[in-house]
């Protein structure tokens, strides 16, 4: 996916209340930006002068916000850049969806977003074709532990709701899938994230046992854009060992 516009460079100076963060334009002037992430940003926004790139709205759009600035990525190690605005998972899903990523997916051709299921929920996406209906949940993944990048960085009884919800989906006899959208390009492998959220790890430990499928791909950033990149196994555990032996 291609922003609107090339991304401003700058420098992270500090996050305040979550979604607001304090910036440095090269020009020397400080700039908020919006921060759409509610996540703790481990691993790629935690220390002060870590270079960050900016997209900048037009005036008009400004009317309605806040700031005329929102954070789109970071460079926590040189040369690694991370997407850190979740929403855009979903876009880069229907990227790597139509450039073939998930051959598992074909025969499913229609595509809707944002359908309501379970308790007062929407799953991102419902897949349909002939051969029935898949739910996917899009998650994206900024934390990065070693060869391991892991979700979610926070507790999130939001996710945990979800997996719960797309397990009863499958007990319905229905298919569901949840997709990790890895947005960085420095990780080899997914798990949950056991020591931040114990509980989101042994829901998803067991809703990948009820037959909930997963999928996983990392992506590459640069000034114009974020791109689907690579495909990546996933663990319900965190198990580097296994991973090593079957390289």
């Amino acid at each position: 996916m291609y922003y609107s516009k090339t991304l401003t460079p700058a420098v992270f100076l500090r996050r305040e209340k979550r979604y607001s963060v304090l910036c440095r334009l090269l020009s020397g002037e400080e700039v908020w930006a919006h921060c759409a992430n509610p996540g703790r940003l481990l691993s790629c926004l935690t220390e002060p002068e870590t270079p960050v790139w900016l997209l900048q709205y037009d005036p008009d759009a400004k009317k309605e916000r806040k700031t005329a600035w929102s954070l789109e990525q970071s460079e926590p190690i040189p040369g690694v850049r991370v997407g850190v605005m979740p929403i855009r998972g979903n876009t880069l899903f229907e990227e790597a969806l139509s450039m073939g990523f998930f051959p598992e997916f074909s025969g499913y051709p229609d595509l809707k977003r944002e359908v309501p299921y379970g308790d007062a929920s929407r799953v991102d996406f419902v897949l349909s074709g002939p051969r029935g209906q898949i739910y996917v949940e899009v998650k994206s993944v900024t934390y990065r532990n070693g060869d391991a990048a892991l979700f979610p960085d926070a507790v999130s009884q939001r996710a945990s709701r979800h997996a719960r919800e797309l397990s009863l989906v499958r007990g319905e006899g229905v298919r569901s899938a949840m997709v990790f959208v890895v947005m960085r390009p420095d990780c080899r492998y997914v798990s949950a994230a056991s020591e931040i959220d114990p509980s989101y790890a042994s829901i998803f430990d067991s809703v990948c046992r009820e037959g909930v499928e997963t999928y996983a791909f990392s992506v590459k950033a640069d000034q114009s854009g974020l791109f689907p990149s690579l495909s990546l196994p996933v663990f319900p555990r965190e198990n580097p060992a296994c991973f090593e032996r079957s390289q």
